[in-house]
């Protein structure tokens, strides 16, 4: 029997290769796709399982935690995802570090050859984006202010900046590219301590792209106008609490954002892909080889500058 290639997390901070007996089209249920690798791009949610901050469920299956990934249909149980087609797809159980992973129709979508494998997996986390942003409504005009300008954040600057918006970044690290994102003016600074942020007039939003644990939605509700909106798109540590009465006191209106529809946003990011292949590009500021998948997260952990998107590439 055939077998390919896999990660498997076993402790904190820890992957095992494995070598697994490669399934056929009868081990498929309908509407899915086995698919072959062949990019997969580190997210920031991927960090606290990975070292055990936020989940302790080690061992893990083969190939979690990675659920941004692009690779070719070798066999498949749904229409909408032919053999041979290149998809986007969230891989099942979010085990994308392998060779082979099965992903879902509706949550898949097909995309062009053209586009090189790691950006064109840009489309999963920019499907997110899509999603966050459509719920702020009309944004023309509007001052925002985003917390967080990692990869994630440089997407978001990028596409309010696009729909009108008005748009300041605050991070730790320094961004000499910030404008090129879409951001008219970045500031360095750290959760707890963001007296350096100040874009003038308090602004209409504040998108919050930090999360794990941090004090940032906090700051997010200080900072935001009286009436003005929060948007929340950083995942929260166990645990995370909110000034309510604050933010109720001053009409704050909080907006989360997690789980888009998937097909639907899929489809629509992977348009924008198509469109801003040669800009997108530089969200991947590196590649590394599969066998060598671990030291992606190593890399990804560290929030240093010249850092955005890292995939692993087979």
């Amino acid at each position: 029997m055939a077998t390919y290639r896999a990660h498997r997390l076993t402790g904190p901070r820890t992957f095992e290769a494995v070598a697994l007996d490669a399934p056929g089209p009868q081990d498929l249920e309908a509407g899915a796709a086995l698919v072959r690798l062949e990019a997969g791009v580190v997210c920031g949610s991927d960090i606290p399982r990975w070292d055990g901050s936020e989940w302790s469920g080690f061992p893990a299956d083969p190939g979690f935690p990675l659920h941004e990934a692009v690779g070719r249909v070798v066999h498949s149980r749904s229409d909408r995802l032919p053999v041979g087609s290149r998809i986007v797809g969230i891989p099942r159980n979010d085990r994308g570090v392998q060779e082979l992973f099965v992903a879902s129709d509706d949550a898949a979508v097909v995309v062009p050859d053209g586009v090189p494998p790691a950006v064109a997996a840009i489309t999963q986390p920019l499907c997110t984006v899509v999603y966050a942003v459509e719920r702020l409504g009309d944004v023309s005009g509007k001052k925002v202010l985003i917390i967080g300008f990692g990869a994630l954040g440089h997407l978001t600057a990028w596409l309010l900046r696009l729909r009108g918006a008005e748009v300041s970044t605050v991070d730790p690290v320094p961004e000499p590219e910030a404008a090129t994102w879409g951001s008219q003016r970045h500031f360095e600074a750290m959760a707890g301590d963001l007296s350096a942020a100040d874009p003038g007039e308090p602004p209409d939003i504040v998108v919050e792209i930090v999360g794990h644990g941090q004090d940032t939605v906090s700051d997010a509700i200080r900072l935001v106008r009286q009436r003005g909106t929060v948007l929340v798109m950083g995942v929260p540590g166990p645990g995370a609490t909110l000034p309510l009465e604050e933010a109720f006191r001053r009409n704050v209106a909080l907006v989360s954002s997690v789980g888009p529809p998937w097909r639907e946003y899929l489809t629509k990011a992977r348009a924008l892909v198509e469109i801003h292949t040669d800009f997108l590009a530089r969200l991947i500021t590196h590649e590394i080889p599969f066998e060598a998948a671990p030291d992606a997260y190593e890399l990804y952990a560290r929030r240093v500058p010249g850092r955005l998107k890292v995939a692993v590439v087979v």
